[in-house]
């Protein structure tokens, strides 16, 4: 089932690699075709918009349009001032204008591309039979072309069944997890920086997975529009609920490492073993396996209770894994042939 994952996650990343090449050749081969001057800036702007989703690409498009066209027009205005004021500090004009949209950026993230784009226009001087507005117009034509061609391309993402790719993902971070705990609970334990070290490496990767359920979401509004098969699923839930799952797993070895010396002591790699495979059995069925209906969730919950030996602050620990894990699943896009979507949704219940 793994190796499955692992083939299919491969096969996306050659398809966005020739995405990448092709943008290249297109966005220049526009260029040249049309006789535009400076046909690298197209280029450029399609590498910087080019996502492997077409959920992604929408949103640094949007986002790379308008930070652009704010570029020019403030771009455009230092040049005029250049012209109808002598005297006039263009060096002065210069790094106050994009000095500005820089600090404008920091709370409009949507400006990002603004400051390089009004330093291009504002440095662009004159070309051969061109005005300096001329170029200036000719770089926003420039970006336009290359916004546009990382659009078009991206749209193949929707012929790949991005949302399977989608579950794959979250069956990934739900075996990176199962790994976690493994970890804490293994002897020697791990010491407290190499701890945080890799859970900020999954928090970072649960990141991620929440900017990818975005672009998901997105396309699922393109596909409906399009009149295609709409993706289901809420990606953004899911997404929500694998992070609350890392937290989930975490307070078995928070809980263990609290145990009062005259408490029994419970076999902790048991444990870590039961609540470990509780996360790949969720983590099979995202990536098309077996359902992890009531049963199979019965299942693991004894064993993970037989494995505590009666300790009982597994109990609580366990019966928030499970609610996280029956609503990660139930909101899946998969669909095996022997999937009950009998799970409830506790995320709002909790």
């Amino acid at each position: 089932m793994r190796a499955r994952a692992e083939s299919a996650q491969n096969a996306a990343d050659w398809t966005h690699a020739a995405q990448l090449g092709a943008a290249v050749g297109l966005a220049w081969g526009v260029s040249a075709l049309l006789r535009l001057p400076e046909g690298f800036w197209a280029v450029m702007s399609a590498l910087i918009v080019l996502r492997p989703t077409a959920g992604a690409t929408l949103g640094a498009g949007w986002d790379r349009i308008r930070g652009t066209l704010a570029g020019t027009l403030l771009g455009l205005t230092g040049v005029a001032l250049r012209h109808l004021l002598h005297g006039f500090d263009g060096t002065a004009t210069t790094l106050a204008l994009v000095g500005l949209l820089a600090a404008a950026s920091a709370l409009l993230p949507w400006l990002r591309s603004a400051p390089i784009t009004a330093l291009i226009v504002l440095g662009s001087g004159g070309l051969a039979q061109h005005s300096a507005l001329q170029v200036a117009a000719l770089r926003a034509v420039e970006i336009g072309i290359g916004v546009g061609v990382g659009l078009l391309l991206s749209f193949a993402s929707l012929w790949q069944a991005t949302a399977r790719r989608f579950d794959s993902a979250c069956a990934r971070a739900l075996r990176r997890i199962a790994d976690q705990v493994r970890r804490d609970f293994a002897a020697p334990p791990l010491d407290a920086k190499e701890r945080e070290r890799r859970m900020e490496t999954l928090r970072t990767e649960l990141r991620a997975l929440a900017v990818l359920a975005i672009g998901v979401q997105r396309e699922a509004r393109i596909a409906a529009w399009l009149r295609r098969h709409p993706i289901q699923g809420d990606p953004v839930r899911m997404a929500r609920i694998a992070a609350r799952t890392l937290y989930d797993a975490s307070a078995f070895a928070r809980h263990e490492a609290l145990r009062r010396p005259d408490e029994p002591h419970e076999d902790s790699a048991a444990i870590a073993a039961a609540v470990a495979a509780t996360l790949e059995a969720a983590a099979a069925q995202l990536d098309g396996g077996p359902a992890f209906d009531e049963t199979a969730r019965r299942v693991h919950g004894r064993a993970i209770a037989s494995s505590a030996q009666g300790a009982a602050w597994v109990q609580p620990s366990m019966r928030l894994l499970m609610q996280d894990l029956a609503a990660l699943t139930k909101l899946a896009n998969t669909a095996s042939p022997d999937r009950t979507p009998g799970a409830c949704d506790c995320e709002t219940a909790r």
